[in-house]
């Protein structure tokens, strides 16, 4: 049994339990086949992600609009979602053997880390997502994984919660200041806050909580004030649009639409 799977293996073929792989089924002779319903809810997966959503955002949409899980279940879990985004066969490839059995009687399988030979398959069958688009998530997940180092060498990973999220530092020590709400006396209040104040971590702040209102004064008051000097703000953004408008086109809603289509 595993000298068969191991030939398989080297001759490329790429062996899924398609009941459970959402986005693809098989055709009467076994092959690896796009299910085309099943399909579009990979591509809004992938779409979701690039708009700035993160995988429990995207998880809970799914799940409101009634759409199933590959393995057939109504609840979806970030970790399903986060497995989708970095699944390489959604691109066409497949890696293979990625975990290995190390017990037959029980079948216990684990994490092929170095136990056995890995075999990648380039263009093993139709891809859904397009491998640009792929490669593009995937640098995405890199960035979102470390945005930001506090003082106390703590990684601050992406929130897409909020336009303001990972953009507010602390003069003080450096740290980023995270949305919460306060009730007072049956009020509630929306704030921001150092987060080195509100966990244990270890570094001393004492700068002063932001009342939400008076952050969005102050985001406006900075806007207008760039503004005076309009002709410098224009030759600046030009400057950068020239820099980067191949990218931009390349990345944009529209475009990342049309590949997915």
């Amino acid at each position: 049994m595993k000298l068969g799977l191991q030939y398989r293996y080297q001759q490329g073929k790429v062996q899924v339990n398609h009941k459970r792989f959402l986005g693809y089924t098989k055709d009467s002779e076994g092959n690896l086949i796009i299910d085309p319903i099943e399909a579009e809810v990979i591509k809004r997966i992938y779409r979701e992600f690039l708009d700035g959503k993160g995988a429990t955002r995207i998880a809970r949409g799914l799940e409101q609009d009634g759409i199933l899980t590959g393995a057939g279940n109504k609840r979806w879990r970030p970790s399903t979602v986060d497995k989708i985004l970095r699944n390489e066969k959604y691109m066409g490839d497949a890696l293979l053997q990625k975990t290995v059995t190390t017990d037959f009687l029980t079948k216990t399988r684990v994490k092929n880390n170095g136990i056995a030979q890995q075999y990648y398959v380039e263009n093993a069958h139709e891809a859904i997502i397009p491998k640009d688009i792929f490669l593009l998530v995937q640098e995405e997940i890199a960035r979102r994984s470390h945005v930001h180092e506090s003082p106390s060498g703590k990684k601050r990973v992406f929130s897409s919660s909020h336009v303001l999220a990972q953009k507010v530092c602390c003069a003080e020590c450096g740290d980023l200041y995270r949305r919460i709400h306060w009730y007072t006396r049956g009020k509630k209040s929306t704030v921001w806050r150092c987060i080195s104040r509100l966990e244990n971590s270890g570094v001393v702040c004492h700068n002063h909580t932001i009342y939400e209102e008076d952050l969005k004064q102050a985001c406006v008051d900075a806007i207008n004030r760039l503004f005076e000097n309009k002709q410098g703000v224009l030759d600046q953004l030009s400057e950068n649009l020239t820099k980067t408008i191949t990218l931009t086109d390349a990345l944009s809603p529209d475009a990342i639409q049309i590949r997915l289509d």
